[in-house]
Parts: C-alpha cells; sequence; structure tokens
C-alpha cells in the first residue's frame, strides 16, 4: 500500500483539510504498514550493531536483485563466490585461538592441511612444490606412482622401482647411498662404493662394454701391467698364410697365446703355445704345442704392419679349422 498523507488545508483553521478523526486514520493506516514491514514481525531484530533472526533454527539471508551483490567492508558476495573489492589486497580467513578452517572435509589448521574424514587428501591436477618433507621422524610415503617431470632432489628414497616414463635415462647427479640391496639393469656411474667397512657384492654377471678400473677385485687379480682377452677366428678353403690376431706395438712388447686348434672334419685336435716379442720393427715368435696327431696343425710368424704387431698361421689343410684363444699382453 502506498503512504497516505494527511491533507492540512491551505491556511491554519480554514476547515479545507482532513477532519480530525480522518487524519488519525490515515496515521494508524500508516503505522500499521510500517509495523507489519519492520524487523518485528519480519522475523528480523535489530539490537545495537546485532542484526539476527526472531525465529529458532532460521536462516538470515541477505540477497541482492539481478546481476547485484552484497557487498560488506572489504569483500563482496556474488552468487556463490566470496570476492575482495579492494585492489590487490588478500583475501584472509582466519580461525580464532586454536580453531580450525573446515572446508567441505578439509581442515586448515596453520600451515597443516588434513582431512575431517577417514579419507585420503586427492589433488587431480599438477601439483609444484619445492620442498616435500616429513615434520616428524618418519619418511614421507608415496603409495603410488610418482611422476616427476623436472629435477627430483631428496636425501633418502626408500622405493621398490625407480623409472623413466619415457626413453631418457634416470640421472643421479650426486652420491647414491643405497643401504639395502640395489637391482638394476643398467648403472652408468663413474664410482662405486660402500659407505661403510663392508664391501660391494655384485651376485650376479658383471657385463663392462668399456673399460673396468679397480685397485682390487676379490677373487680376480688386477692387471697393472698387462691386459689378458680371448677370441676365436675360422678358416677354411685355403692353405695359404691367415690372420689370428693381432695387437698395438706401441703399446704392447710382448704376448703369449694359448691356441686350441679344432679340425673336425677330420677329428684332429692341438693346443699350441705362442710366445712373442719385437723390438719396436721387427717381431720374434716361438711356439710349442701338442696335437691328436702327433704333429703341428698350423705353422705359425709374425710381423709388424702398420702401427699392429700380426700373429699369422699356415693351416696344414684347406680343411674348415676353428682357433680359440686366450692372449696376455704386456705392455711397453
Amino acid at each position: 500500500m502506498a503512504r497516505i498523507n494527511i491533507d492540512t488545508g491551505n491556511n491554519a483553521n480554514d476547515g479545507t483539510g482532513d477532519d480530525l478523526r480522518s487524519a488519525f486514520i490515515s496515521v494508524n493506516t500508516n503505522f500499521t504498514e510500517l509495523y507489519e514491514a519492520s524487523p518485528i514481525t519480519s522475523q528480523i531484530s535489530l539490537a545495537g550493531n546485532i542484526i539476527s533472526t526472531n525465529t529458532s533454527n532460521a536462516n538470515l539471508k541477505l540477497i541482492a536483485s539481478g546481476t547485484g551483490v552484497v557487498e560488506l567492508e572489504g569483500i563482496q558476495f556474488r552468487d556463490n563466490n566470496i570476492e575482495g573489492i579492494r585492489s590487490n589486497e588478500d583475501l584472509v580467513i582466519s580461525a580464532s585461538g586454536t580453531g580450525n578452517i573446515i572446508v567441505g572435509a578439509i581442515r586448515i589448521n596453520g600451515t597443516t592441511l588434513s582431512a575431517d574424514d577417514s579419507s585420503s587428501i586427492k589433488i587431480n591436477e599438477t601439483l609444484q612444490v619445492n620442498t616435500i618433507s616429513s615434520d616428524d621422524s618418519s619418511a614421507v610415503l608415496v603409495s603410488d606412482n610418482l611422476n616427476i617431470s623436472g629435477t627430483l632432489s631428496v636425501d633418502t628414497i626408500d622405493t621398490n622401482t625407480i623409472s623413466s616414463n619415457d626413453s631418457t635415462a634416470i640421472q643421479i647427479s650426486d652420491a647414491l647411498n643405497v643401504s639395502g640391496t640395489l637391482s638394476a639393469n643398467t648403472i652408468d656411474t663413474n664410482v662405486i662404493s660402500s659407505t661403510d667397512s663392508s664391501s660391494v657384492t655384485i651376485s650376479d654377471n658383471l657385463q663392462v662394454n668399456g673399460t673396468l678400473t679397480a685397485t682390487s677385485i676379490t677373487g680376480l687379480t688386477v692387471l697393472n701391467n698387462s691386459s689378458q682377452s680371448d677370441g676365436t677366428v675360422t678358416h677354411a678353403g685355403s692353405s695359404g698364410q691367415q690372420p689370428l690376431d693381432s695387437f698395438v706395438h706401441a703399446t704392447y712388447r710382448s704376448a703369449k697365446y694359448q691356441v686350441s686348434i679344432t679340425d673336425a672334419t677330420n677329428s684332429r685336435y692341438a693346443l699350441d703355445e705362442i710366445y712373442v716379442t719385437h723390438n719396436g720393427t721387427t717381431a720374434y715368435i716361438s711356439t710349442t704345442g701338442v696335437s691328436s696327431t702327433g704333429s703341428s696343425l698350423a705353422t705359425y710368424s709374425a710381423d709388424i704392419s702398420g702401427s699392429n704387431l700380426r700373429i699369422l698361421i699356415i693351416p696344414v689343410s684347406n680343411n674348415s679349422v676353428t682357433y680359440k684363444f686366450v692372449k696376455t699382453l704386456i705392455k711397453v
């Protein structure tokens, strides 16, 4: 209902305005409308600086019209959003005393984030952090796959498997201390050592494609002035001179070969021992051996060809013969 105005006439007591009864009827009507629209009848109370509801368990709603917002000092409420309205200011939510901030089932207390129920906290998107650490003496546990696209810097990793999700290798740029068992298909490193007085134990085959340098290897003698290796060659269809092996004469002065000969076609076998040395320009050779026929199955010679000293053989026949040898080279 619209406001009712009281007609006061043109001049005082000129009898043109509302009579006294009509004037008070209008007054009462206006008061009735104000009363019905007041906080008392609308279930809202105003007391000092407090706005509250009069009905038990009733909500107190502030609703803006259309695209308008509910605005308080420094913040505004737009639909289900809480926004800061002062430029570049933080939006701070603080609990009182030892109280917590609880959002859904997430509890925030100071710098601690925890679940308010028995479920875990899930982060479904990329998490970028500078440091992951435990606030007690226990380890940090990662219960599922951990994919790291950048650099992982840690003091200790306790895991069953470390792998790369692409074709690149995992690189450990500092010392790697393993207190238990390290199982790996490939280890690319300059140094493998133990952090205590115990030895490093390799219980399976060790394949070294390059040079293995060690102060000592249990079960093996470390050769500082010589090297050992083996090889095999097969010659067939010719009884002329054939190569057996060669080595760089600038690096090695002398060599000893043990050659096992197999002529399977004629069931003939032999074991020969070859000694060879040189003075830089001329090679000197001496041989001895034993065979199933009582005579040698090959004639040996040596020469220097370019940078190599060559061991040459002349088979006793043009049958297919296999020569397996072990050689020891002694450095210059």
